[in-house]
């Protein structure tokens, strides 16, 4: 096990390290130059499976881009300005919850993809995209969709198998544990204490800690619009929840949603506990008109501009993608 994940390192660095890349050729030329041919593929097939006015017009659009970045330049990225990602290389700025048409030609897109946005605005939000997907794409066009999915969450929750770090990594809990490892200087112990929540503690004063609860870990993965007022309650997170009678996650999710999210408040980041299941969100694209909708799963596309591995971010949890062609 350990000689292949050291391989797998080696492997790595000589794929994606230039530095590297040029040492192996000294050693071993011909592989190097078939690691070249892998590299030049996807952009040569790409150019010729495309004409060359969408890509050079950038007819290929990422909605909800904030940092996420292609190594091609025919993208164009289209998000809302805000403080919480750069703006640098934001080509259009555009709110999903204005429900407002999206500036774009009818007919003229090659692609219209998101990925992991349909989990941070409302459902009316999510379907005025879909619609403006159909609406600006030409035939043929592609929309592709990668999507948290809240029901695996919430059976997870029924479970008791969610943590900080199962089923998977968020931002907002990952960024209060590196704000308080920076605060103390790295010198902080992490461990489960007799409740089973997991603590984050100051080496030098026990105090200071951050402690996450099942309860107050779902609600960052799924609804961190809700944590200051539900962990503010009496019992705090866990109780809350462990409170809500739902019959489904639709009902539980939208009970947090209406008595627990401020909306004066909410950010374009957080999840909020929007409601969409997956096969509800499948069958309304099809009745937009899209003349085959279906699930895939990374690097699974019939768009060659979306094999490309930085927009096949494989996420620790349950998700699922939906594509569809005009």
């Amino acid at each position: 096990m350990a000689r292949t994940a050291k391989n797998s390192t080696i492997i790595y660095l000589i794929y994606n390290s230039k530095f590297v890349r040029n040492i192996y050729r000294i050693f071993s030329p011909l592989k190097a130059k078939r690691l070249d041919f892998y590299d030049n593929f996807l952009r040569d097939y790409i150019y010729n499976y495309y004409t060359a006015s969408s890509l050079s017009e950038k007819r290929f659009y990422n909605i909800g881009a904030g940092n996420q970045r292609s190594s091609f330049d025919f993208w164009t990225y289209i998000d809302l300005d805000t403080d919480h990602y750069s703006k640098s290389g934001i080509d259009i700025n555009y709110d999903l919850e204005s429900l407002k048409p999206l500036p774009l030609e009818d007919n003229s897109a090659e692609i219209v993809f998101n990925s992991f946005v349909i989990e941070h605005i409302s459902v009316e939000a999510t379907k005025n995209l879909c619609k403006e997907a159909y609406r600006v794409l030409k035939n043929g066009g592609v929309f592709h969709s990668k999507v948290h999915c809240y029901d695996y969450s919430y059976k997870l929750l029924k479970k008791g198998l969610i943590s900080p770090k199962v089923p998977f990594e968020c931002r907002e809990s990952n960024d209060l544990i590196e704000a308080f490892i920076k605060k103390h200087n790295g010198k902080v112990r992490a461990f489960f204490n007799e409740s089973h929540e997991y603590v984050f503690e100051s080496i030098k004063d026990k105090e200071d800690r951050i402690v996450f609860s099942p309860g107050n870990a779902f609600l960052y993965h799924n609804a961190d619009a809700a944590v200051d007022n539900i962990c503010a309650m009496n019992g705090g997170a866990d109780a809350v929840l462990n409170s809500i009678e739902a019959e489904n996650a639709e009902q539980f999710y939208a009970f947090i949603r209406e008595n627990y999210v401020d909306h004066s408040k909410k950010q374009s980041y957080q999840h909020n506990a929007d409601y969409f299941s997956k096969e509800d969100l499948l069958n309304y694209i099809k009745d937009l008109g899209f003349s085959d909708v279906y699930f895939t799963q990374p690097f699974q596309s019939i768009s060659p501009a979306l094999w490309e591995e930085s927009l096949n971010n494989i996420h620790k949890g349950f998700t699922f993608s939906i594509e569809a062609v005009k």
